[in-house]
């Protein structure tokens, strides 16, 4: 009789690939020793357990405004007033603090309070979240990334979370088929549907973008995956997506790298698409003319939001490239405000009062034929790493020496928090760079969409915050978070 064939035998790329893996295992626990860090997983697993033992909600107000950041998201309250803003990082140049706080905003009296509620998340950052009245209220969160405090590990995110405004808990919603672990990726509601675009991951050896569409539904809790037909987005992180009526959807500009043989090179998208569910079942994408005097350059880390009541989704912010030398780029950041028609596709300049003595503002919204108490979808951008171009007005401290002339309300940054709520635009942190240096920021802002007239500073920007790191972190550090040329989390 023959040899029995061992069925559990491997092959020798397969033995050399898990000797590899384990020899970088053991070289990252040695690493983490010497930083005093716990591994990644374990640590994240830990925090949920705890989050898990939390019997009942608790509510405190704060005394001030939150602790700076950026990478969090600003979302609508469905049913009241309110602004809930989740999750976030902080990063001082030698540690990253990455947070799952769940805090309320309330433009009325301006005030700030935390609620701490059993079966949170663990903390993440770059993650998307949509509210929904249904139920009372419901505020949804998909995906994102955790980083350890020396940025030594990053761990992608693929859970679904469902937190219930009327009951104050959290439920790890677990449905098959979803999206694979991501930060990056754009998230909007559709009617009963949750749609998530694109996005990127890394895993420390290869950075893989998306181009794929999911489909989470409300009523039935489960995945499907979209295939449009023609052709759409390619794969990207951080774009601008927005949702037009019910059915359909924007998805403008992004970030990615392309590789060229061994090099890599960044791309930042300035195409605009529509995606749209057909009248006899499927979606289709279709390509939209974006050019236009009114278009804005090629820019990463912008931030968005939509006012459905009037079809217009509003741009802030954003880096563009400039080349200095064949060499070198330097990055100028944006305070611009504009505004895209989701009907049309259309980009038109946003112009206050303020700022145009005796002119009207070139866009204006109407009063809205009924009181706004519908969910608002925002989309919020993440991290890329650039040079500063200038800064906001007005303002004290180093701020103040930036100036960028008579224009009032945030400066010039990147991946700020945007919200529409009841035809308010709301604009809150975000990442300021100067000279090499990345500040994450905590003031916020107001703009009456009726008037236009100027903007409202809610929350001033005193000081900066400290910097720790050298002026050559970005080089040293490899952190996705931190590096133009590793910045994808967007």
């Amino acid at each position: 009789m023959g040899k029995k064939k061992n069925k559990n035998k491997v092959s020798g790329a397969v033995k050399t690939a898990a000797k590899t893996e384990k020899k970088l295992a053991n070289r990252l626990k040695k690493e983490l020793a010497n930083l005093g860090e716990e591994d990644i997983a374990k640590v994240i697993a830990e925090i949920e357990r705890e989050e898990a033992k939390r019997s009942a909600a608790t509510e405190k107000a704060l005394p001030g405004p939150p602790s700076p950041r950026a990478y969090a998201t600003l979302t609508p309250h469905p049913t009241s007033n309110e602004l809930i803003l989740f999750g976030g990082e902080y990063h001082n140049g030698q540690k990253t603090e990455v947070y799952n706080e769940l805090l309320f905003y309330n433009p009325t009296n301006n005030s700030w309070k935390m609620l701490k509620a059993p079966g949170a998340p663990p903390p993440r950052s770059a993650h998307q979240a949509i509210a929904t009245p249904a139920n009372k209220g419901e505020l949804w969160v998909f995906g994102g990334e955790f980083t350890s405090p020396s940025e030594t590990q990053f761990h992608h995110y693929k859970d679904l979370w469902c937190f219930s405004l009327a009951e104050k808990k959290w439920e790890k919603v677990v449905a098959p088929n979803g999206p694979s672990s991501r930060s990056g990726h754009r998230m909007v509601l559709l009617g009963r549907n949750i749609i998530v675009f694109g996005g990127y991951a890394d895993d420390g050896r290869e950075c893989r973008y998306f181009d794929d569409v999911y489909s989470f539904s409300l009523d039935t809790r489960t995945w499907s995956k979209l295939t449009p037909s023609g052709r759409g987005p390619t794969a990207r992180s951080a774009c601008v997506m927005l949702p037009a009526g019910s059915d359909s959807l924007l998805i403008y500009g992004g970030f990615s790298r392309v590789r060229e043989g061994r090099s890599e090179r960044t791309q930042t998208h300035t195409d605009l698409f529509r995606l749209s569910h057909r009248e006899g079942g499927g979606w289709a994408w279709r390509g939209l003319a974006a050019g236009g005097p009114a278009a804005p350059p090629a820019r990463a880390g912008q931030a968005a939001a939509v006012n459905p009541h009037s079809n217009r989704g509003y741009v802030f912010g954003g880096i563009s490239d400039v080349e200095e030398t064949e060499e070198e780029l330097r990055g100028e950041m944006s305070d611009d405000l504009q505004l895209l028609d989701v009907e049309t596709g259309k980009w038109h300049i946003v112009t206050l009062r303020s700022e145009q003595l005796g002119a009207k503002p070139v866009v204006k919204e109407e009063e809205p034929a009924q009181k706004e108490e519908e969910t608002v979808t925002v989309v919020t951008d993440e991290v890329f790493t650039m040079k500063l171009g200038g800064a906001a007005v007005p303002v004290t401290g180093p701020l103040a020496a930036a100036s960028v002339g008579p224009k009032s309300g945030p400066g010039p940054r990147m991946s700020a928090m945007m919200a529409v709520q009841r035809a308010t635009l709301y604009v809150y942190g975000g990442v300021l760079e100067k000279d090499d240096k990345q500040f994450y920021l905590s003031d916020m802002y107001s703009l009456d969409l009726h008037k236009l007239n100027e903007w409202k500073t809610l929350i001033e920007q005193p000081s900066l915050p400290d910097w720790l790191g050298s002026d050559s972190e970005d080089e040293e550090s490899g952190s996705d978070s931190n590096s133009e040329s590793d910045s994808d989390s967007d």
